[in-house]
């Protein structure tokens, strides 16, 4: 938090606690005095932006404060049990005068935090609407309206009609779904406000309450992400001597009343016979007992953590609590940031929603679902929760409107010199309309800030990455043999750049140098929120084939991450290649998936046709479309047999699952993308259900988006082999129907004997591996640490071997 130099003057008859407090708010001109008396002589000398005082004789002293430093903001200590302190301060507030109160006993890091907090609210410059606003809210239950008197960037003030009740707005009342609005728009919207201050007004003959309220920097996000839960004792610990380490805040709270919390000061991880331990300081003198059982949280590196302590001993303000068995992990931002490079710069201009004042600013960091930019809260006001109509100047020239909502607003340093005037802030924004070209430019500065060398494929010729691929011996894609590229090398090429051009389908990164293509990587949308990850090749031939590997994959997986509608990640390896195989089972073992993950193994069978019908197989059960119900009953059966991630991952369920969405978002770039569902039926219901995939040639090189997989819904039955058996030929006829030359078959180990017996030959064995975007970023840094120490081995196995030269 970053807070202009203020002058202070503290009040406090205990010399110790005054020397805390001037100690804690160093970063500012502390002037301490121990009476009442000696602080209105230093007021008439120079006048304090901060008073904090005790409450005695509060009023005789206010009366001093209004003539000699009017601006002062005033805080009050007061202990919760100093009822004649108290009495005293409401009194005084009775009176009109406004002030704020803070508790004595808390502990002295706390006080500073909470004075910095209010000091905050003054630094931030404070416009008044250049129209009128109205501003509506909840309390209690009841809905009031007000005017808007005036905004900052961390408060407003309020006007309320006087027929409400002064009682209902007692500082700390909080005010739940907050708007503030200009002839019916909304301009900004909060879930929540504390009411600061509460004093009446007189407007002519129209009396009022006028309302001081704060609210927090940022507003709350929500995720869809599932909680993930972190077993292993040692990661746990690990991430909580990290949190020790970083100085992040951790907070305890009992678990059925959040609200009553406090932050563990000066927190040690410690070893007491065997055990490790938390202790800590209790800031804030919340009431606990040793044996009572606690909520403990805090984030590190843009993860919150939450876990269950309890507290093991109890004495003079500090703590021992136990190290939680197990910690819940989700990911405070939904996708990561990027710094736009040199080439890649953005600009966003607009009308700030209060003073009117048009704003340009240079992006500061982004990603494709908003970005940020600097203010200057001494004089500019974009508190979270305003709604912005910007335009946004893109690298290429081109100029595009969008709508957008503030999220943020967090301090920065603004450099060397206490008397710095400049009071800078990172505003950061959402998109709540993304254009196309926005998203497509985002994505290629996303690109660029990864690797300067990597490319988007769409602006390449499809036959030089086919030619790549063939010098690179990429030849397992039956349908599509090298030396056959009449045939259909144009019906890849006007795929592969339909796929580019969409954006949001799919997309190709190429490596490129002084000598050409030197390796491939495509993402596709295989199914609404899962992207694979496809066609790896690198020519072989030089020592950075490893490197560029590495490279591409990452930025393929962290693409995929980009698109905020895409919840998994998967990707595939045939088990007899050995060095991607190796990887995946290393990353496999040593990734935790939480639950968050799915490993699958398939043999990839095929049947190719000749053009001639098929021999009758004699009489076998009828064949028909699935149902809603019949979806449902695979669904559930899937979630019963423990396969949720792949419910979620493959939109397997029951009113997705024939892709009627995803199909549309192909058709509306040209492509083609369905599924079929087939169902032969037992006595009580589908004994087994075929899933036949549709796409166009050449989405997937192995036509996975044109192979079936099936399974049997009552295993056993008598008439199980003649329902598989049915299944395959209606999926052999759908292949002839559609003009392929082969069937593909995805088939787990217990359906090859079925497969095998209807003439299907098996092409090799694959492992694919399906997980969540939580796990992206773990992902990514295992693997790069991976080709960090292969490279480094193969350097000094280089370097050996030109000593060996030189030797002989």
């Amino acid at each position: 938090m970053s807070v202009p130099t203020q002058d202070v003057l503290i009040v406090h008859p205990n010399e110790g606690r005054r020397a805390a407090l001037a100690e804690v708010l160093g970063i500012h001109r502390v002037v301490a005095v121990e009476s009442q008396v000696e602080a209105t002589r230093r007021m008439e000398s120079s006048a304090p932006t901060l008073i904090i005082a005790p409450p005695e004789n509060a009023r005789r002293f206010l009366r001093h404060v209004d003539r000699a430093a009017p601006e002062a903001v005033r805080v009050f200590v007061c202990a919760q049990s100093d009822r004649q302190g108290l009495e005293e301060l409401v009194e005084t507030a009775a009176e009109g005068h406004v002030f704020n109160t803070l508790d004595d006993s808390l502990t002295i890091p706390e006080l500073g935090r909470r004075i910095t907090n209010i000091l905050q609210l003054r630094a931030s410059a404070r416009v008044t609407p250049n129209s009128r606003m109205e501003a509506g809210f909840r309390l209690l239950g009841r809905g009031y309206t007000a005017r808007c008197l005036d905004v900052g960037n961390f408060g407003a003030a309020l006007q309320v009609p006087m027929d409400a009740s002064v009682g209902a707005f007692l500082p700390g009342a909080v005010l739940d779904d907050l708007h503030i609005e200009r002839e019916g728009r909304w301009v900004l919207k909060s879930r929540r406000a504390l009411v600061r201050h509460v004093s009446p007004v007189r407007n002519g003959a129209e009396h009022a309450l006028r309302l001081g309220l704060s609210w927090s920097g940022s507003l709350e996000e929500t995720s869809a992400a599932p909680l993930a839960v972190v077993r292993d004792p040692v990661s746990v610990l690990a991430a909580l001597r990290k949190a020790v380490r970083r100085g992040s805040a951790l907070w305890v709270h009992y678990p059925d009343t959040p609200s009553v919390q406090f932050i563990l000061e000066a927190p040690l991880v410690d070893l007491v016979d065997g055990r490790s331990v938390l202790r800590g300081v209790n800031v804030g003198g919340c009431p606990i007992s040793a044996g009572d059982v606690l909520n403990l949280s805090f984030e590190v590196s843009g993860q919150s953590y939450l876990g269950v302590t309890s507290v093991l001993q109890r004495g003079e303000g500090a703590v021992t609590l136990s190290v939680p068995r197990t910690l819940g992990v989700q990911n405070r931002r939904g996708l990561q940031r990027f710094r736009p490079g040199p080439d890649h710069r953005f600009l966003v201009s607009f009308s700030a929603p209060f003073s009117g004042k048009r704003m340009t600013r240079s992006v500061l960091d982004m990603s494709s679902r908003g970005l940020s930019f600097a203010i200057d809260a001494s004089c500019e006001v974009l508190p979270a929760g305003s709604q912005l109509d910007m335009s946004l100047l893109l690298p290429d020239g081109s100029e595009v409107a969008c709508r957008a909502e503030v999220r943020s607003v967090d301090g920065v340093s603004s450099g060397e010199g206490a008397d710095n005037p400049l009071r800078p802030y990172r505003c950061g924004v959402r998109f709540l309309e993304v254009p196309p070209s926005v998203r497509n430019a985002v994505l290629s500065a996303f690109i660029s800030s990864r690797n300067q060398t990597v490319a988007d494929g769409g602006r390449f010729p499809f036959q030089d990455i086919w030619r790549m691929m063939e010098a690179a011996h990429y030849g397992f894609h039956p349908d599509y043999p090298f030396g056959g590229e009449a045939r259909y090398l144009d019906d890849l090429e006007r795929t592969h750049h339909q796929l580019c051009a969409s954006g949001e389908l799919g997309s190709s990164l190429v490596y490129n140098d002084a000598d050409g293509v030197q390796g491939h990587v495509a993402g596709l949308r295989i199914h609404s929120r899962t992207w694979l990850v496809q066609h790896l090749a690198v020519r072989p031939g030089f020592h950075r084939q490893d490197q560029i590997a590495h490279e591409l994959s990452a930025l393929a997986i962290e693409l995929g991450e980009a698109h905020e509608d895409i919840d998994f990640i998967r990707f595939s390896w045939r088990e007899d290649n050995r060095w991607p195989s190796r990887l995946g089972t290393w990353l496999l073992r040593v990734m935790d998936s939480h639950g968050l993950s799915w490993l699958r193994h398939f043999q990839y069978m095929r049947l190719e046709l000749d053009g001639t019908e098929p021999s009758p197989q004699g009489s076998l059960p009828a064949v028909r479309e699935a149902s809603d119900a019949d979806c449902a009953r695979l669904e559930f059966f899937l979630r019963e047999r423990g396969e949720v991630v792949r419910v979620l991952a493959e939109d397997l369920q029951a009113d997705q699952m024939r892709l009627e969405a995803l199909s549309s978002r192909y058709a509306a770039h040209g492509l083609h993308r369905a599924r079929r569902v087939f169902v032969v039926d037992g006595e009580t219901g589908p004994l087994a259900i075929a899933l036949q995939e549709e796409g166009s040639p050449g989405i997937n090189l192995i036509e996975k988006t044109n192979a079936f997989w099936f399974v049997v819904l009552e295993p056993g039955h008598p008439d199980e082999a003649a329902a598989v058996r049915a299944l395959i030929q209606r999926c052999e006829e759908h292949a002839r129907e559609h003009g392929r030359s082969a069937v593909v078959a995805l088939a787990a180990d217990e359906d090859f004997k079925a497969l095998e017996a209807a003439g299907f030959t098996s092409h090799g064995r694959f492992s694919e591996w399906f997980f969540h975007r939580s796990m992206v970023r773990r992902w990514v840094e295992l693997f790069r640490s991976i080709f960090e120490r292969v490279q480094r081995t193969g350097g000094e196995a280089r370097a050996r071997g030109r000593a060996a030269r030189g030797k002989a």
